[in-house]
């Protein structure tokens, strides 16, 4: 993830701040817990895993509901170095 993007974290919930376009998203607990580990440089597969251990959620809603925040970053144009996967 480039340097200019920066994450702050309270009581559970986030927002991503990418200085170079000078926008703001506010991240509820589990967009914050999938961005964290985006940050991380996972893969949807690690993320799912997470997300099953974690929370209790049904295997497909999750991979669909990760696929459609990672769509959602893309259409927001957050800049990042990661592989879309």
């Amino acid at each position: 993830m480039k340097d200019d993007i920066i994450l702050a974290e309270v009581e559970g919930e986030g927002m991503i701040i990418d200085v170079e376009k000078s926008t703001s998203y506010f991240l509820n607990e589990s967009a914050l817990f999938v961005f964290k580990l985006l940050k991380e440089g996972k893969n949807i597969d690690d993320i799912k895993t997470a997300m099953l251990t974690e929370y209790d959620v049904d295997e497909t809603k999750v991979e669909n509901d990760i696929r459609e925040f990672i769509s959602e970053l893309d259409r927001k144009e957050v800049s990042w170095g990661r592989k879309n996967t």
